[in-house]
């Protein structure tokens, strides 16, 4: 994290690192996917890391599915992680 200063209105930003942003966008993830599932981010947390969608899924693609609209990419975790929790299967790549 560093700060900038926007060169038009001088005003001061902090820039975000690559890595930084992608956790910023995972936390993100794991929060709207425990609000659609109506349980707690610890909960969910655990639920995406028991599949590996957390490392093996959301952070691997995230070049990809951040440029998704919001709808999309939480109907597409939704999916997976209900696909891979009913094939019982934890050996994703």
């Amino acid at each position: 994290m560093e700060k900038v200063k926007d060169p038009i209105t001088g005003e001061n930003w902090i820039q975000h690192n690559k890595e930084e942003m992608k956790i910023g966008f995972l936390a993100q993830c794991i929060e709207e996917l425990a609000d659609r599932f109506g349980i707690d981010y610890l909960e969910m947390f655990k639920r995406l890391e028991t599949v590996n969608l957390t490392e093996g899924y959301i952070l691997k693609h995230y070049e990809t599915l951040h440029t998704e609209s919001w709808d999309n990419i939480m109907d597409e975790l939704s999916g997976i992680l209900k696909e891979r929790e009913s094939t019982k299967q934890h050996t994703y790549v």
